[in-house]
């Protein structure tokens, strides 16, 4: 590979830039790609990026002269569908889904909340009797409150959910007061958890994670596993010889001892599906997601009511 782009739909800092930026420490690293650039593209629920993915094909030079890789993840999926956007997997080429991030149901450790099933019980009374906060509206936590809710039995539209700008002024909130618990990735509550300041009430992944004494929501009955994601896109359009190299570069990062070491600093659980296989989870992960914003009242229609069930599958 000669040069590539490697495109970040946030501002520095933020989670997709990170990513971005492990991404182009491996590809510069292993010698996977001679030249190694960010763009950093924030705004527009990633319409900008969308169009410097675009522009990353130049004069239409193969993909292994001069190439682009969008960072994308369940942020853009429904930042697409809030917007009213073309569905990420129509807009580009899928390329590969590479890491997520276990989320965890938190309280603090004088909560009244002692449990999930207490939790469970309050939602069931009074679905709107608990504030519950995260990262923005529509984003990974609050669908994944809705997803909770539905598999509750509670009615989505009721729930209180507060968005902040990240998770630092979320686990404010909670410590404030304003908020009675909070969704948020696992590793942005560690410290909390570490200190005794918060407990977990329960985590999306599909084992127990070791160091959090809480249950899966499987073990709860709630069939439910979690992961906000972050993977790759291609430019739409990509011939068969461009994507397979594309896909396979992919593989090689995937495969990379620097990448899992990377994945192991930064907490990001590698959940690696390639090709068609990955076209297909996202388009079926772009519906269900459909559904649930529809049901939180973040969408005026629906194509969607859940009919793929409640498991989310990582």
């Amino acid at each position: 590979m000669e040069r590539l782009s490697v495109i970040a739909p946030a501002a520095r800092g933020r989670e997709a830039d990170r990513v971005a930026r492990a991404l182009a420490a491996v590809l510069a690293g292993d010698g996977l790609a001679r030249t190694v650039e960010v763009d950093n593209h924030p705004g527009g629920a990633g319409a900008a990026a969308l169009a410097a993915l675009a522009a990353s094909r130049g004069s239409g030079a193969p993909f292994a002269r001069r190439g682009g890789l969008l960072v994308t993840g369940m942020p853009m999926v429904a930042g697409a569908e809030t917007s009213g956007a073309v569905p990420l997997a129509e807009s580009a080429t899928p390329l590969a889904r590479l890491v997520g991030e276990w989320t965890a149901l938190a309280v603090s450790a004088d909560s009244r909340l002692r449990s999930f099933e207490d939790f469970a019980a309050g939602l069931r009374r009074n679905p709107a009797g608990l504030v519950v906060g995260g990262r923005s509206v529509g984003g990974p936590d609050h669908v994944l409150y809705g997803m909770i809710g539905k598999c509750l039995g509670v009615d989505a539209r009721l729930l209180d959910y507060a968005g902040y700008a990240g998770a630092d002024q979320a686990v404010e909130a909670l410590g404030g007061g304003s908020a009675a618990a909070v969704l948020l990735p696992v590793r942005a509550l560690a410290a909390g958890f570490a200190e005794g300041r918060l407990r977990a009430l329960a985590v999306s992944s599909r084992d127990r994670i070791e160091g959090i004494e809480a249950p899966t929501l499987m073990e709860l009955e709630i069939r439910l596993e979690y992961a906000d994601w972050r993977g790759l896109l291609g430019p739409a359009g990509m011939g068969a010889e461009d994507r397979a190299a594309a896909v396979g570069l992919c593989d090689r990062i995937d495969s990379s001892a620097h990448w899992r070491e990377l994945c192991a600093q930064e907490g990001w659980e590698r959940v690696y599906l390639r090709g068609d296989d990955f076209r297909q989870w996202l388009a079926t992960e772009t519906e269900r997601t459909r559904g649930v914003l529809y049901e939180l009242g973040l969408l005026g229609s629906s194509d969607t009511n859940c009919r793929v069930g409640c498991a989310i599958r990582p």
